[in-house]
């Protein structure tokens, strides 16, 4: 289905307003009114208006529209950033208190977070149906546990604020850090009142809209996280497998047959609910409209500007490790790992040699796919995943085989799951049994090295694996590992994991917010 449906007509009015926050928001101007919560959620178009404003702050160029893509170190082991310009930035591992990305990182989460708080604040004020405005509460509460999920993950230590400041008095902006755990409960009680408000994800056009699967999926994810490093919460693997469960139990969702498909449809304007349970959502190219971002222009294939393919800088390059953990029948390997470069000419493509493991471009997400013409250079309206169906079945099985209360009958469903997986990497019928792929259970460390290697294989470039590695407590090890496999010629890999350190596990607290709110304390190590 197109992209340009329900999803973009329920929040049209606001597009227009949505570009020109984003063009004019660092701008210091005189106000001519002030904006008040009383003068606003008078109507439901404006409780929309505001819901559209926390969804947007997460689909930001300095979240997932942009540097989150390539540029912040996020793949981890599995690719390394090439583009010399940004070698003292956390792109390449050099990590300081003062990286613009990372302060553009912790400042956008808060707005998202301060966007949600004001809309739950004022959502009663506004005529409505109480079953749309249930709705709107929980996608509300949703994104901002969402927010504090992807704060929490990163910096540890951070302020849990859940009501607006009534002033800017210094008693409303000096907050301390709240302890992790804590940040973490909260996430998990908000999530969990959201997932029976929302609407369930059968009958829905697609993913751009927070629905219940979506829920119960970034739930697992976060009880998951909080199993592992640094929490060590195992007593969280049972409600992760029942969350995912769940999304697995609700009958909506399913494997699309074919992997390149999944992705070609993100290219498209296509949804498919069933794989994509959650996407950031873009439209358009920023000409009339500005809710379009840099998915696919910033990592990819790299391609001229102005050309039919659609202008790619190609900032990501793939690790011969990863390139290493896929087998010759692999249909992942070339889709996720460019096996060719574009003639910057012709555009014919031309075969990278087998030999070239180090050069290859992170190839996930394809302009050349993309739908309109011309194409911008610095804009395409590609969504970009946070859930896929294949996550989940993933997440069932490592929180499965990791439960030690785990009913036994239900090891070979979570091995199923496992393999479906597997299958469909494979090109095969992802629901029907194949000795040669299938994956046989032989205890649970030979099956935990093996799920990593399958979720490296399945979400590359998906900005999961650093924090997949770090609650696996195998962050700084495994960077290590490839550093000592880069041959030495290839300088931009050898100094994008000759930057990484042990305490690179978390970022440091802002230097700019530790000087606004002189009661935050900075991270051990920074």
């Amino acid at each position: 289905m197109k992209k340009n449906n329900r999803f973009i007509k329920r929040f049209l009015p606001v597009l227009t307003l949505c570009g020109l926050l984003s063009a004019c928001e660092f701008l210091e101007t005189e106000p001519h009114d002030t904006f008040t919560p009383q003068g606003f959620y008078k109507t439901e178009e404006q409780v929309n208006t505001a819901l559209y404003g926390v969804y947007r702050a997460l689909a930001n160029n300095m979240l997932y529209g942009a540097n989150m893509q390539g540029i912040m170190g996020l793949s981890a082991d599995l690719g390394y950033e090439s583009y010399n310009r940004d070698q003292f930035t956390v792109g390449y591992n050099y990590v300081v208190s003062t990286d613009s990305r990372i302060l553009s990182y912790w400042q956008y989460l808060y707005i998202c977070i301060s966007r949600a708080n004001l809309l739950l604040e004022n959502l009663d004020r506004a005529p409505m149906d109480e079953t749309v405005r249930d709705n709107v509460r929980g996608e509300a509460l949703f994104l901002r546990a969402y927010a504090y999920f992807m704060l929490v993950n990163k910096f540890r230590n951070v302020p849990l604020i859940l009501h607006s400041a009534p002033s800017a008095e210094p008693e409303y902006t000096q907050v301390p850090q709240a302890d992790p755990e804590k940040v973490y409960e909260q996430i998990v009680s908000d999530m969990e009142t959201a997932a029976g408000l929302v609407v369930p994800a059968e009958g829905l056009y697609g993913g751009g809209k927070i629905n219940r699967s979506a829920v119960w999926g970034t739930l697992a994810r976060v009880c998951l996280t909080m199993a592992g490093e640094p929490l060590k919460r195992t007593d969280m693997y049972a409600k992760a497998e029942m969350y995912a469960k769940k999304v697995i139990d609700c009958g909506t969702h399913r494997l699309n047959p074919d992997y390149q498909q999944v992705f070609i449809n993100y290219s498209q304007d296509k949804y498919d609910i069933a794989e994509s349970i959650w996407e950031i959502e873009y439209w358009g190219d920023n000409t009339v409209y500005y809710c379009a971002a840099m998915v696919g222009r910033n990592t990819g294939i790299p391609s001229p500007a102005g050309s039919s393919i659609g202008f790619c800088q190609g900032f990501l390059r793939a690790t011969a490790y990863l390139y290493e953990l896929y087998d010759g029948n692999d249909v992942r390997r070339d889709w996720c790992i460019g096996s060719f470069t574009y003639d910057r000419n012709t555009l014919e493509k031309i075969p990278t040699a087998a030999a070239q493991k180090w050069l290859r471009y992170c190839a996930k997400f394809r302009r050349e796919y993309e739908k309109g013409s011309p194409k911008q250079n610095n804009a395409t309206p590609i969504n970009f995943p946070v859930l896929r169906y294949s996550d989940v079945l993933l997440m069932y099985a490592e929180a499965h085989f990791n439960n030690d209360q785990a009913l036994a009958e239900e090891d070979d469903e979570a091995l199923e799951c496992f393999n479906q997986v597997r299958r469909r990497g494979h090109g095969l019928d992802p629901e029907t049994a194949s000795e040669e792929v299938d994956y046989v259970y032989s205890g649970k460390e030979n099956f935990m090295q093996e799920l990593r290697d399958e979720r490296a294989r399945e979400l590359a470039f998906e900005l999961l694996r650093k924090d997949d590695l770090v609650r696996w407590g195998i962050y700084y090890d495994q960077m290590q590992y490839v550093k000592g496999t880069v041959p030495r010629n290839y300088t931009e890999a050898m100094l994008y994991f000759n930057q990484v350190e042990p305490k690179g596990v978390m970022w440091p607290i802002p230097s700019y917010e530790m000087g606004v709110n002189r009661k935050l304390v900075q991270n051990t190590g920074w």
